[in-house]
């Protein structure tokens, strides 16, 4: 199915460097109880900073940033 409907991993997110990463953000927010997505999604804005999220998920508003401590944009206000 995967094969059909062409998906990849995204560009940059396959290499250890990333992983470390998610898990680093993992770790600074772990009171909140993120999960492995939430972490990518974070880690990936920060990577990209042309990134917005589309999400119901309150924490990346109030709470969750970048691993560079800059907010998370939204695709949605």
């Amino acid at each position: 199915m995967l094969d059909e409907l062409r998906i990849v991993p995204l560009p940059g997110t396959d290499d250890a460097g990333f992983w470390f990463e998610v898990f680093a953000w993992l770790l600074k927010y772990a009171d909140h109880e993120p999960d492995w997505a939430d972490g990518c999604i974070a880690v990936l804005c920060g990577r990209d900073r042309t990134l917005k999220v589309w999400t119901y998920d309150r924490e990346f508003r109030t709470t969750w940033r970048r691993p560079d401590g800059t907010a998370i944009p939204m695709a949605v206000t």
